[in-house]
């Protein structure tokens, strides 16, 4: 008993008891609460998809538009009752959009202007972004502050001393003077690039100076391989930028067969026996859109993958 009594000195006192039920009582969640909560998470998730689906009919509406337009007869682009597809689909709106105005050269002025741009783009940009984001030389931060101060100009305040050194140097009403001009808009591009450069390791180059391969090597053998995905993107959106130019070609074109697609679309809501050939407009402005559509489609994924990896959060 004794020996019993000291075992239990030993101890100390007993310590609290512990209801152990009533502790998983308390951590058990409530089974209503959660009945609760599911069904309003469910319900904002549904909310949300539906106000998405709302803005994506919004979006896609006038294109729909534009096509049951494109392919319906002239008499039934106005009719009373609506309708998303015509009754009597035709082609007649595309043959009548060449007969009136040359709309084929203005596609092929179109392509030359925003492929030349996107070449002339992606020409200076690349051994700039090369030099910015790779070598190293004196005044080189502040030469890339100043490339980048240039996408805070406005573009509208350069339409005046542009155009007056192209009417000077006689590019006036000439595919270049839209051309030229508008490759010196390269800011983003080249800052962009930069971007996909430096997430590129210093080892790399390292090995390559080591092994005597200067600047330019170094730009086409090792960089260029590794970030074709910046550079597609910077491609696609170069180009799709320079075809929906409007308002400098606009300003520098003046004869019909020199204009661009989009300058040529005015055409039609101004001529015509009721003041606008809608049907072959919107034939026109599907022939526009269709590059653009096509375009961004293929190059969906390079897009994607390069704004992920260059660097740009």
């Amino acid at each position: 008993m004794s020996t019993t009594t000291d075992a239990i000195a030993e101890r100390g006192p007993p310590g609290p008891i512990v209801n152990h039920d009533a502790d998983l009582a308390r951590k058990r969640p409530e089974v209503g609460s959660a009945r609760v909560r599911a069904p309003t998470r469910r319900g904002g998730q549904l909310l949300l998809h539906a106000a998405f689906i709302a803005v994506c009919v919004a979006t896609l509406f006038p294109m729909l538009w534009m096509l049951r337009t494109a392919f319906a007869p002239s008499q039934d682009v106005f009719r009373a009752t609506l309708s998303l597809w015509p009754d009597n689909a035709t082609l007649g709106n595309f043959a009548a959009a060449f007969r009136l105005h040359p709309v084929g050269t203005w596609f092929m002025n179109s392509v030359v202007v925003a492929g030349a741009i996107t070449l002339g783009k992606l020409a200076v940009s690349l051994p700039a972004a090369f030099a910015f984001g790779v070598l190293s030389f004196r005044g080189r931060d502040a030469a890339f502050a100043l490339v980048v101060g240039t996408m805070t100009v406005p573009y509208v305040i350069t339409l005046l001393p542009t155009y007056v050194a192209v009417a000077g140097i006689g590019l006036y009403d000439t595919l270049s003077g839209v051309i030229v001009p508008t490759i010196g808009h390269c800011g983003f591009v080249v800052f962009f690039l930069r971007q996909a450069f430096k997430a590129l390791p210093r080892e790399l180059f390292e090995a390559a100076r080591i092994d005597g391969a200067g600047p330019w090597r170094q730009m086409v053998e090792i960089a260029l391989p590794n970030i074709w995905g910046a550079v597609a993107a910077m491609a696609v959106l170069s180009f799709l930028g320079a075809w929906n130019l409007y308002l400098w070609p606009h300003l520098i074109l003046d004869a019909s067969e020199h204009k661009t697609l989009s300058i040529g679309l005015k055409l039609f809501a101004t001529t015509g026996e009721q003041g606008g050939e809608w049907g072959p407009l919107m034939a026109t402005a599907l022939l526009a859109a269709l590059p653009v559509v096509v375009l961004y489609l293929v190059a969906q994924r390079q897009l994607v993958s390069a704004f992920a990896t260059s660097g740009i959060r």
